[in-house]
């Protein structure tokens, strides 16, 4: 990722193009994003990256071409095999409950494994099918060799 600072209303839109997002904040600060690596743990950037990153965001926006980034940071997106997060208790302690492994979709699964969570937590009949996201099931699935 990238942050870029610019005068507040250069971008009044998200700009998106091939995996590359750049999106404007109110303040003027633009975000660009992102690159996906299967680097584990493994949170460090490199100058290669950036100004790849950098040159993809100038070719969607050219006020960035003359700006340098005022930050560069990589973060980590938890993932689960086949992309079917888990949701639900863990099998050995009654207290702890897990919402997890949503990799790239966090935002738009939110609101179905929130309630899906909540319902478990309660002991609500959940308004779907809760087995698929269950840590049994999760323990059967496939990690795929690829993103």
């Amino acid at each position: 990722m990238l942050l870029f600072r610019l005068p507040p209303g250069t971008l009044d839109t998200i700009l998106y193009r091939d995996g590359l997002y750049v999106i404007p904040r109110q303040d003027g600060h633009i975000l660009v994003g992102s690159t996906i690596e299967d680097a584990g743990f493994d949170k460090s950037t490199d100058a290669v990256t950036a100004q790849r990153l950098h040159r993809a965001a100038a070719a969607l926006l050219p006020a960035l071409a003359a700006s340098q980034p005022i930050r560069h940071w990589a973060g980590l997106r938890p993932g689960s095999p086949d992309n079917i997060p888990l949701v639900g208790s863990h099998p050995d302690y009654e207290n702890v409950y897990f919402n997890t492994g949503h990799y790239r979709y966090g935002l738009t699964m939110a609101p179905a494994s929130a309630e899906l969570l909540a319902d478990l937590m309660t002991c609500k009949p959940p308004a779907l099918d809760p087995s698929p996201y269950s840590w049994d099931a999760m323990y059967h699935r496939q990690w795929r060799d690829t993103l």
